[in-house]
């Protein structure tokens, strides 16, 4: 929405599309927003959060009414809504700078709203931005994506589609990487990790709205909308991470100069099967599949930079996943607290983005599987 030829292009999308049923988010054209932000930041005095929110929400609401004379202008019968209606379906707390939706309230405003229009208009909605009252809210950043997830659920619509200037989610930043290709298929927990470290191409609380058996891809600006783009599986639930379990594992203690140095090449020497490493100053510990502590011990003795080593079999884990993991506090010490009151010695802890497991011994995993399970809530 940078430019009118942009807009003009998105258009023709939009009116070149085969769906029956459209209902369109847009976002503010170029760089407004930003700039409405420097203007409002530039004042000595505190503005009302209320007027503060109106003035950003400016952007999208503006681009609404163009995108809406160049869908008119195709020949396509279409409407747009304004947070200042009444009729507009999304409806969020009083956080006028940063709201969040209220998922019941925007789903029965939508099938109160939105539904008398589907096969009849294409439907404009400026994304960003909410409704409190007889008031506008906006969303925070990347909040167009918020709205068209949001909006996608509380209709339950068959397909969501994100339309970026990339090809879909990109197997590395092209501008750093350029031979980066894109992921034709993704699930949802690895979008979210990518997008909390560092990937621009999805706002991450927007892929919790998505329903579990709703599409959502991301396709190329300019190319029709039906093309495949990259497909995002998979749903994620709001609180509750997905648990698993499991015995027979063997653990090595590597003692050495420095653990960095030696990792790769133990890690080479023992093969496939490694579950999780653990890295201190001068140790490392692996926890494997499928072999004994005294085939590992075998198979590390001797290399370089390796005092000693020691192993013990008998090692299960509990997996626990969920993208707001990674950016939950105090998630870790919640977790060992409740396994520490049923008397549950942890042996080492592994995370990465969205994922945690508790390394423990075999005869306490179905235990602490349990209280995990029942207990364990994020978000």
């Amino acid at each position: 929405m940078a430019t009118g030829e942009r807009i003009h292009v998105a258009a023709r999308m939009v009116a070149n599309s085969s769906y029956d049923e459209k209902v369109i988010v847009v976002s503010a054209s170029g760089r407004t927003t930003d700039q409405l932000l420097d203007l409002v930041s530039s004042f000595e005095e505190r503005m009302d959060e209320m007027e503060y929110a109106e003035i950003l929400s400016m952007g999208e609401r503006t681009s609404a009414k163009v995108f809406l004379s160049a869908l008119k202008a195709m020949g396509v019968n279409a409407v747009s809504l304004d947070p200042t209606s009444e009729d507009f379906p999304i409806i969020t707390d009083a956080n006028y700078l940063n709201a969040k939706v209220d998922l019941q309230a925007t789903r029965e405003a939508c099938q109160r709203i939105l539904t008398k229009w589907l096969g009849r208009s294409t439907v404009v909605v400026p994304g960003f931005v909410g409704r409190h009252g007889s008031h506008t809210t906006v969303l925070g950043r990347g909040g167009s994506d918020i709205t068209a997830t949001v909006l996608g659920n509380c209709l339950e619509a068959d397909e969501v589609i994100l339309v970026k200037d990339t090809q879909g989610v990109m197997s590395a930043d092209p501008d750093v990487v350029p031979d980066a290709r894109p992921i034709d298929r993704i699930s949802i927990a690895e979008t979210y990790a990518l997008a909390q470290g560092g990937a621009k191409v999805v706002k991450p609380e927007a892929l919790f709205y998505k329903g579990d058996k709703q599409r959502l891809r991301i396709v190329r600006f300019g190319c029709p909308l039906e093309e495949d783009g990259t497909e995002i599986v998979g749903s994620i639930h709001p609180t509750n991470p997905s648990f698993e379990r499991k015995t027979g594992l063997s653990e090595l203690t590597v003692v050495c100069e420095s653990g960095l140095e030696v990792l790769s090449e133990v890690i080479g020497r023992l093969g496939v099967g490694v579950k999780g490493v653990g890295t201190g100053r001068t140790t490392i510990t692996l926890f494997v599949y499928g072999t004994s502590w005294q085939e590992l011990c075998q198979k590390a003795h001797g290399i370089r930079g390796i005092k000693a080593v020691s192993g013990r079999n008998g090692i299960g884990y509990v997996d626990i996943v969920h993208p707001r993991l990674v950016d939950e506090p105090g998630v870790v010490a919640k977790a060992a607290t409740m396994l520490s009151l049923h008397g549950i010695n942890i042996i080492e802890v592994t995370s990465s983005k969205g994922g945690l497991t508790f390394f423990l011994e075999d005869g306490l995993v179905d235990t602490a599987y349990r209280v995990l399970v029942e207990n364990l809530v994020v978000g």
